[in-house]
């Protein structure tokens, strides 16, 4: 009876053994299980923080400027209209549209608003700066509107105007083929250093299309032309 008894107890001692070694496996698994499953949720939410970080820094305009219209006459910036980066369009009349800027030849700006003859744009891009001199012959009144367009950087078709525009902001980086729609007019690119990289004179008497790099911080000038289209080369 005596055996019975102690052969009784040693099966209850073994499997008792064998039940605390399984639970303590089963315990150590959900531990890692959870450890992971923690781990993955801190990587996810990594992610969506480093994804709305990267939208964060997407650089948005600043608008910049005061809807003004002046007459015919000389203006300076900073005093009879403020600086800034404008959208320019004759509101009554035809004439003469010039800003000298001897410092940065980009800004410097020389063209007939309106239609005469075969001459003449309806828009021009520009970027005032303080105490140019702005001169307007001929026109009865010319507006100017302040840019509010978001900024363009994808690498896209693009069709722009005569004007000033800077790759990363209006137009983004990238090889493109140029091709002016319709008239003559010059097509200058300028480096980061300001120092020309590109000087066609695209349509008519010129070339038809020129293949261009454009890197970010470019500076784009057109004159005399109203439409000029990018597309992407492949």
């Amino acid at each position: 009876m005596k055996h019975k008894v102690i052969t009784i107890t040693l099966v209850l001692i073994i499997i008792g053994s064998i039940a605390l070694v399984l639970g303590c496996e089963n315990q150590s698994k959900t531990s890692t299980n959870s450890t992971s499953s923690n781990s993955n949720m801190k990587a996810s939410t990594n992610k969506d923080t480093d994804k709305s970080a990267a939208k964060q820094e997407i650089k948005q305009r600043q608008v910049q400027g005061k809807v003004t219209d002046l007459g015919a006459g000389t203006f300076t910036v900073g005093k009879d209209i403020e600086e800034g980066l404008y959208d320019v369009t004759p509101a009554d009349g035809q004439g003469n549209f010039i800003i000298q800027n001897t410092q940065q030849p980009d800004l410097t700006v020389n063209e007939i608003l309106g239609n005469v003859g075969d001459m003449g744009i309806s828009k021009a891009r520009v970027k005032l700066v303080k105490d140019e001199q702005i001169q307007l012959e001929g026109i009865n009144k010319t507006h100017f509107e302040p840019v509010t367009a978001p900024f363009i950087t994808d690498y896209k078709v693009t069709s722009l105007y005569s004007g000033r525009w800077s790759v990363g902001e209006d137009i983004g980086s990238g090889r493109y083929v140029v091709t002016p729609v319709v008239g003559e007019g010059n097509f200058v690119v300028y480096s980061k250093n300001q120092m020309p990289k590109v000087n066609e004179i695209l349509g008519n008497s010129g070339v038809k299309q020129v293949t261009v790099n454009l890197d970010d911080g470019d500076i784009i000038t057109i004159m005399s032309l109203n439409q000029v289209d990018f597309a992407p080369q492949k």
